[in-house]
């Protein structure tokens, strides 16, 4: 079976999917929209929609059904887009939106590839020196297009992107979506403690994984900033927007979303900001949500 690079299951018990679905539809606010036209849903990746295992049917399905709806189905990820790319045929995903390196880029999926439509930038030489002089070991890496420039070898199969080795000084000297830190001798925890202690973590937004790798970008560059962005290109109300995540990358946008939810696999940081706490992703519980929101607005699935 293959393999995908992803956060771990949460080892949530089995639960029936319609349980599941019924209780989301229930906990859909009253001014939901009933015309599925005028909804948005904002789904993360990793720990959401993806396991280690892939994507399910069930999931596949969801999404599937929503895009011929009418739905605005939008990937939000920290991911950069030459590490979502591949990912896409897992979910069928073949028209849409994606929100990638948290907020920093918005891109238009179709038929015949992709187009960049928003792409926010900044300088991370500030950001490189300070973690340098906490972590002197950590490893860099920052976007630049398709391509992923380190500083030195990330642990193997972390990163999915094709690489490029370039010195610290030329990362200091471009600009970029957003900076990865990362430093392998080091607990999440106290990894984040340090980070957290240092000055660029109140000029910029700093999102800790489950492992100790830290996502930088521009203060207020955030996936709720990117599908506020959006949200309001396409003319669509703030009711009907819905965000499923469980990463504290996705805190922002399930505050932000009308209705937010937090994954069964999400620890209780992430899930004080939700309105709802889903399934966890073994149990298919953002295809659970997505299914409430076809039911709710009179839409079969199939």
């Amino acid at each position: 079976m293959t393999s995908y690079l992803t956060a771990p299951l949460s080892g949530e018990a089995p639960r029936p999917f319609e349980e599941l679905v019924g209780e989301a539809l229930n906990a859909l606010p009253s001014t939901f929209p009933r015309d599925i036209t005028q909804v948005m849903v904002a789904l993360d990746i990793d720990g959401t929609i993806l396991s280690p295992s892939g994507a399910s049917a069930q999931v596949v399905e969801s999404i599937a059904a929503l895009n011929r709806a009418g739905a605005q189905v939008v990937i939000a990820t920290g991911r950069s887009m030459g590490a979502v790319l591949p990912v896409l045929p897992l979910l069928g995903f073949r028209r849409g939106w994606i929100v990638a390196s948290n907020g920093a880029i918005l891109a238009r999926v179709h038929e015949a590839g992709y187009e960049i439509v928003h792409r926010h930038e900044f300088s991370p030489a500030e950001v490189i020196d300070e973690a340098l002089t906490a972590l002197p070991h950590a490893r860099f890496g920052a976007e630049d297009r398709n391509l992923r420039l380190i500083s030195t070898g990330f642990p193997e199969g972390e990163i999915v992107e094709d690489t490029e080795l370039v010195s610290v000084d030329e990362l200091r000297s471009m600009r970029t979506p957003k900076l990865v830190i990362r430093e392998p001798a080091l607990d999440r925890d106290a990894f984040e403690s340090i980070l957290c202690a240092l000055p660029f973590a109140k000029t910029h937004e700093v999102f800790v994984g489950w492992t100790s790798w830290a996502d930088i970008s521009s203060l207020g560059v955030t996936k709720a900033s990117g599908l506020d962005e959006l949200r309001r290109d396409l003319s669509l109300p703030v009711e009907g927007s819905v965000a499923i995540g469980d990463g504290t990358n996705d805190i922002a946008m399930i505050q932000w979303a009308a209705f937010g939810v937090a994954m069964g696999g999400a620890t209780e940081e992430i899930r004080v900001h939700s309105d709802f706490v889903a399934a966890a992703v073994e149990n298919d519980g953002a295809a659970a949500v997505m299914q409430a929101i076809l039911r709710w607005c009179g839409v079969a699935s199939c």
